[in-house]
This record gives C-alpha cells, sequence and structure tokens, in this order.
C-alpha cells in the first residue's frame, strides 16, 4: 500500500473531496502511485487526513468515475489499469453504412415477433382508442401555455436531488437548467 502525502487547505476554494481527487489524481499521473497500487480503505485515509470517511468514500467514488481507480470489493480499491491509447485509423479503412443501408428495400408491412411491434391480429383498438381519446381530452384540458423553458420541473427536482446525493452539491431545483445539448446552454 502506498504511502499517499496529501495535504488538505480547509480555506481553499475547492471542496476537501476536490482537493482529494486532485492529489491522487495528480499522483497517479505523475507516476507516484502505480497501476496496482493498493489504495488505504476510506477510514484509514480518513483518519490520516482528519476528514469523514463520506469525504474519502465521494472523492473514491469520483475517481472511479473518472477510470483512475477501481473497487475491487473487500480486497480494496487499486489504481486502474492505464487505457490502452487510441489506435490512429487510416481514413481509407474507413467505410461508410450509408451504401449498406439503400441496399435493403423497406416494407410497410410488419414482420413477425418484430421488436416494439404488437401482433396485428390481436391487438385491442378499441381499447387503445378509448385511452389514446382521454389522454388527448385531458391534454386538452390543461391549461394552455409555454412549457417552462429551463426545463421540466420534475426532472429538475430529481437531478438537483441525485447532485446531493452522488456530488455532493447542494443545490435548489430552480438552479438546474435543462438544455438540448450544450448549444442550447450557451444561448
Amino acid at each position: 500500500m502506498e504511502d499517499l502525502r496529501i495535504e488538505l487547505n480547509r480555506e481553499a476554494g475547492l471542496s476537501l473531496v476536490e482537493q482529494i481527487v486532485e492529489a491522487i489524481g495528480r499522483s497517479i499521473g505523475e507516476g507516484h502511485l502505480y497501476a496496482g497500487a493498493r489504495l488505504p480503505s476510506w477510514r484509514d485515509l480518513s483518519v490520516q487526513l482528519g476528514v469523514a470517511r463520506g469525504t474519502v468514500r465521494a472523492a473514491y467514488e469520483r475517481l472511479i468515475d473518472r477510470q483512475l481507480i477501481v473497487s475491487r470489493g473487500a480486497a480494496g480499491t487499486f489504481v486502474a489499469q492505464p487505457l490502452p491509447a487510441a489506435r490512429p485509423t487510416d481514413a481509407s479503412s474507413l467505410r461508410s453504412p450509408l451504401p449498406d443501408f439503400y441496399q435493403h428495400p423497406f416494407s410497410n408491412a410488419p414482420m413477425v415477433f418484430q421488436a416494439g411491434i404488437p401482433a396485428q391480429d390481436v391487438f385491442p383498438y378499441k381499447v387503445w382508442s378509448r385511452i389514446a381519446a382521454g389522454a388527448a381530452r385531458q391534454a386538452a384540458m390543461a391549461p394552455v401555455s409555454y412549457p417552462d423553458p429551463r426545463g421540466e420541473p420534475t426532472l429538475r427536482s430529481e437531478i438537483a436531488a441525485y447532485l446531493a446525493v452522488a456530488r455532493g452539491l447542494i443545490c435548489a431545483p430552480e438552479q438546474v437548467i435543462i438544455t438540448s445539448g450544450y448549444s442550447g446552454g450557451l444561448g
């Protein structure tokens, strides 16, 4: 087990979790911690640093998310093997899937046992029509207005709750904004 030299600055703008993540990540990047090296347990490192076990656990989970370390259950936590370097590919060896795509004509008739397509001969069309009509009536009775531009309120609440548990970020749903992609977040 490697002896970790981590110095925490409680006055720094970074959280203790981020400081631990950066220190271990830097040690791995600089080669002080080699692939396969066993890391201290949450308890041992929390005692060494004078922080709560949950703080070390959160840091380890972030390092696992970044694929820098791996947990092997009761055996402990270890520095992960480095990911293999991406091999350069020859552009001429890449083949576009579009020519093959157009060689197969589409048929309008569904195939038997096709995923997502119900059996046409036993499908309850009357029940389906009644349910669809009820859903359409409910939608018609809903107030007519634009949706919240920040995103669905329930989804924003769930994301805020997840961030509190998974990342230790305390934020209100009003601080979460859902976009359709990075370009939507820039505008």
